[in-house]
């Protein structure tokens, strides 16, 4: 959220207007919301007095109806608001139990959280960073501070899997998975992994699946394409990051399915295409049973397919993605943050039919915001 400073001589200072119903944050009256959405589709965080089954009117934060949008696969109205990555990864920090940490990461690769690592089996810790050792090992792996031994390389030291040949000259010791420094000679390494990221702040080479860079902790940037179809995410109309394999797809190759739990229990995971072979989808109907074989009588003529209904064409409304009624500021602001995603420089690199697309849009968008102006006059 933006930070709220004194206006100077009583210009362009604003004041908290409340507090979000969801997240219980208290904003300025920018920030909140007038659109009406069920208290279900809010996330269960503290403080929350939203309870399930009741509808929140005008006390909601745009940070949670973010959430709620993206969650839904929605594109929002309305730009990212202020705070929003430092809340997702607070968020995460609080849930996440370090399950991906490979003894070799300095961060975790899901919330960014440094983690601590203590020496096991009695082996002993580097006197220069305080990281965990082996009595065979030269330097260390993790600040490259040199033991002044030179104990012979080993293919296998206790409670390290190390399974790469150190590239340096002379050196035959093995290390492990994206240790910044080899443990035997000290040389700093460079990994290279294909098809992945580079971090902004390090460089160091990131998976796809990661969220945070293993070395420094900064967010991993987002990849170009959908890992399952190859569209663009940047001409997506929404993308989520699979619940089971991390990585960041489009909303067409994500969907919610349940999936059972080693306890029985069954729950709803968000799992891109690949992940959620075998788990039902939330909402399909149950597929029809076999037909009893000792039944007797004729079989049944199997019935005709009803045709499709006809889509009703949006109202004016849902093109700009507000609730009826709202109020006519509020209308205005989301039609123009709709009009800037189509504008001619923001689509002036792609191609003319993604143009021609824009184009159509943004004449939809137009006349939908006339329409409801016209229809708001006393």
């Amino acid at each position: 959220m933006e930070t709220l400073t004194a206006g100077l001589l009583g210009f362009g200072s604003r004041r908290l207007a409340g507090r979000c119903e969801s997240c219980g944050d208290a904003v300025c009256e920018t920030c909140l919301s007038t659109q009406v959405l069920d208290a279900t589709d809010f996330r269960a965080r503290a403080g929350t007095s939203a309870q399930a089954g009741v509808q929140v009117k005008g006390r909601v934060c745009r940070s949670c109806l973010w959430d709620v949008l993206m969650d839904r696969g929605e594109t929002p109205p309305f730009p990212a608001p202020r705070g929003q990555r430092e809340r997702a990864r607070r968020t995460a920090r609080e849930s996440c139990t370090h399950g991906d940490v490979k003894p070799c990461m300095a961060f975790c690769p899901t919330c960014g959280d440094e983690v601590s690592w203590k020496s096991e089996h009695g082996n002993p810790s580097c006197e220069a960073c305080g990281a965990p050792s082996h009595r065979d090992f030269n330097c260390c792996w993790a600040c490259g501070e040199s033991f002044e031994e030179e104990n012979a390389p080993r293919p296998v030291a206790r409670g390290y899997r190390l399974d790469f040949d150190c590239d340096a000259p002379e050196c035959t010791g093995k290390l492990a998975w994206l240790m910044p420094f080899c443990p035997w000679c000290g040389e700093e390494k460079h990994w290279e992994h294909e098809g992945s990221l580079e971090c902004d702040e390090c460089e160091v080479r990131l998976d796809q699946g990661w969220a945070f860079c293993v070395r420094c902790g900064e967010e991993a940037p987002l990849p170009d394409d959908c890992p399952r179809c190859g569209v663009g995410l940047e001409e997506a109309a929404s993308a989520a990051r699979c619940e089971r394999c991390h990585h960041v797809v489009c909303g067409d190759c994500c969907d919610v399915r349940v999936v059972t739990q080693d306890g029985g229990e069954a729950q709803e995971r968000l799992l891109c295409a690949g992940c959620a072979e075998g788990f039902d989808p939330v909402g399909e109907e149950e597929a029809p049973r076999p037909r009893d074989e000792a039944r007797e009588g004729p079989p049944e003529e199997p019935e005709e397919p009803a045709e499709p209904p006809a889509e009703t064409p949006p109202t004016a409304w849902e093109v700009l993605g507000v609730s009826p009624g709202a109020p006519l500021p509020d209308v205005k602001r989301a039609y123009l943050a709709l009009v800037a995603q189509y504008h001619p420089d923001k689509v002036a690199q792609l191609g003319p039919k993604l143009q021609a697309l824009a184009q159509e849009e943004t004449r939809r968008i137009i006349e939908a915001w006339e329409q409801v102006r016209k229809q708001s006059r006393p």
